[in-house]
């Protein structure tokens, strides 16, 4: 009999069930081409689809658009000058609407309501070859968006008057607009040590443990997903999860326990959407995002891009060739000209962990006796899959800006060489190392409801510290520490660095995460065959939580910081007033449903399912990058599937987002439609 590769040993009797229920993002239940040649029996099967997504909502231009990039505001800052002319100023442009980022916003910039954000065709393949106890298992893909690559985005940075391109990085163009890969491929094996059956698998592969369906950070973060995949049109799972590589291995020790272990010896990351893709809410973090900088000042000057960096730098550049500038005032035109306003975001801005030391183990159990129970225990130590936030300071001392100046008066500024200037602050990416992970999950069924569940506690989990603490104490505090500027000193949360030096932007906690799912199936209802429902309830605990007024986290739409001590009349001048959304709660929890209704041979033997899925976040803001809950924000999804004889499907939905505290739904304007076909054989 074929070996299930997705699972171990260990008993499932709810699988079938969960599996009902996972009704959005499903692989089609195809027949696999079978065949034999000699020994080896071979599986081959593929799915090949051709999808759209529109967008049918416009932008919230008063709360989700920076108030320097608001067309309404009616702003003209065709004569702006970094340096000569800095008109509109700061407070005219806070006086007009929008928020108070424009760090967050090209991926509602890039798009009108009404025209499409994905013209999708893509193919799958999976490859199962067997002989005896032996196999091989490939499965690869590949897709091209015909609206990313061969069409243009609405926005035109107003600084350098270019289009912004989501495509223009390389690793960006292959997770969003085209790209051949290669996922699942391992090699595996079944045995018997004794009268225990044993399997193993080696190679890039999927490890699925854990209860968890829709609520995301449980156990199964174990293996990082590519958030563009996920959200293409006719997306399925096994496209969206990375595998990584690894050695996994199952000992049936008995009838009713079992034990799988993995070691992950290549790290992979989750792939974060590309900056400018639709899905996007941060400008910088993504594959791309050194082409946009990271903006500081508030949203009081117009975006200033990597094109319009280089420009400005090598106009000013010429002004000093030309004499028009002297060397003695070149440091002061610089320093306001250029790295007060913007902080770097390098191509290699990533800090990645070691591949090796992520290693997990699973103990389950199968107790008839308990109405067949399943219970499982887990230890992981693993890598972030999610990026942190840190920085490397400003540094406005006497040797970074004769340094810069004399680069300036020698040296033509490139995308190339731009990065060896020393005054400018940078962003860095990290992945923290040895997370470790203590689990406990269960399934059952109560009556004729199956339940399933997990507790999850981390220890030494990062916790983004807010961005504007990090930025003020990377640039401001810079000013205060080298250029005069005493009214500055102190304006962060965070410790004083000097120039130059690195600030770790994260904090290490440990997190307490529980979910619990019920899923029934209601048999015929409404004329249907089958009604299938899923609840699933999660909430998080931050252990240590830091007071608001010791350490702000970073949440969703919290563009200018809580306040600052002691120097309270630097609110209003640096960045007009304080942040009005909350910030991080040490404590939030939220649900998800679905409903699905199958009714079978409606017409020539097309089987036709509407279906429902509603997210709810009750109460409170999870910090970054957990991205889980945030308060009172909503999202609901109506859909409608067509299946023939499972080898014809197609799917058309309504995708919505809808109410968050204040403005911290950042998504809550980007309401679209998706269409897709499928072909299975």
């Amino acid at each position: 009999m074929k070996q299930n590769l997705r699972n171990g040993f260990y008993k499932k009797p709810l699988a079938l069930s969960i599996a009902a229920a996972m009704i959005t993002l499903a692989t089609a239940n195809v027949q696999a081409k079978n065949f034999q040649l000699g020994d080896f029996d071979i599986s081959f099967d593929s799915t090949f689809s051709a999808g759209t997504s529109w967008r049918v909502e416009d932008r919230n231009w008063n709360d989700n658009v920076g108030k320097s990039n608001n067309i309404n505001n009616g702003f003209d800052f065709s004569q702006y000058h970094p340096i000569l002319n800095v008109n509109p100023n700061a407070a005219t442009v806070w006086n007009g609407a929008g928020s108070y980022s424009t760090n967050s916003d090209n991926g509602n910039l890039n798009y009108d309501a009404g025209k499409t954000f994905s013209k999708l065709i893509k193919g799958s393949h999976d490859l199962d070859i067997r002989y005896e106890n032996l196999g091989f298992f490939a499965r690869g893909m590949y897709f091209y968006d015909f609206e990313m690559m061969d069409e243009s985005r609405a926005w035109v940075n107003p600084s350098s008057a270019k289009v912004n391109d989501p495509c223009r990085d390389d690793d960006a163009r292959d997770q969003l607009c085209r790209d051949i890969r290669l996922l699942d491929a391992f090699v595996y094996g079944d045995f018997d040590i004794g009268e225990m059956p044993f399997s193993v698998r080696v190679g890039q592969q999927v490890i699925s443990w854990g209860e968890s369906t829709l609520i995301s950070h449980g156990i199964s973060e174990l293996n990082p997903v590519d958030i563009a995949r996920l959200k293409a049109p006719g997306a399925e799972l096994k496209e969206a999860f990375i595998p990584f590589g690894a050695v996994w291995a199952s000992l049936g020790v008995s009838e009713n326990f079992n034990i799988e272990m993995f070691y992950q010896y290549s790290w992979e990351k989750t792939v974060l959407p590309a900056p400018g893709s639709y899905f996007s809410t941060n400008d910088f973090a993504g594959d791309g995002g050194q082409f946009n900088n990271v903006q500081l000042n508030f949203a009081s000057n117009p975006d200033m891009d990597l094109d319009s960096l280089v420009t400005n730098l090598n106009a000013l550049r010429a002004q000093i060739l030309n004499g028009n500038v002297a060397m003695a005032d070149a440091a002061g035109a610089y320093v306001g000209g250029f790295p007060t306003k913007l902080t770097l975001r390098q191509e290699d801005a990533e800090n990645d962990p070691e591949n090796g030391g992520q290693y997990g183990l699973r103990l389950s159990w199968f107790l008839p006796e308990l109405n067949d129970t399943e219970v499982s225990l887990y230890h992981m130590n693993y890598h972030s899959r999610r990026p942190v936030f840190s920085g490397i300071t400003a540094d406005f001392g006497a040797e970074a800006l004769g340094h810069d100046v004399a680069m300036l008066a020698t040296t033509e500024i490139t995308l190339d060489n731009y990065t060896d200037l020393q005054a400018f602050s940078r962003v860095e990416l990290d992945y923290i190392e040895d997370i470790k992970l203590y689990a406990l999950s269960f399934n059952t069924a109560i009556g004729t409801t199956s339940v399933a569940g997990e507790v999850t506690f981390r220890q030494d989990e990062p916790l983004q510290i807010d961005d504007v603490e990090l930025l003020f104490a990377a640039m401001p505090q810079q000013l205060a520490n080298d250029l005069g500027r005493t009214e500055l000193d102190g304006i962060s949360q965070m410790p004083v660095f000097q120039g130059g030096e690195r600030a770790n932007g994260y904090i290490l906690s440990d997190t307490i995460q529980a979910q619990v799912t019920l899923t029934h199936l209601w048999g015929p209802s409404f004329g249907a065959s089958q009604l299938t429902t899923l609840l699933e309830v999660g909430g998080i605990d931050i252990r240590d939580m830091p007071d608001q007024d010791v350490l702000r986290l970073n949440g969703p739409g919290t563009g200018r910081n809580g306040g600052i001590a002691g120097k309270e009349g630097l609110e209003i001048a640096l960045q007009d007033g304080v942040e009005t959304n909350p910030f991080p709660s040490a404590f939030a929890w939220g649900y998800r449903f679905v409903g699905k209704l199958d009714y079978n041979n409606v017409f020539a033997g097309i089987n036709i399912s509407p279906k429902i899925v509603f997210s709810h976040d009750v109460n409170g803001i999870t910090p970054d990058p957990l991205f889980l809950f945030v308060e009172d924000r909503k999202s609901m999804s109506l859909g409608l599937g067509f299946d023939y004889q499972s080898r014809w499907s197609a799917d058309l939905s309504y995708n919505s987002f809808f109410d968050g505290v204040g403005t911290t739904n950042q998504l809550e304007d980007r309401d679209y439609v998706s269409f897709n076909i499928k072909y299975s054989i």
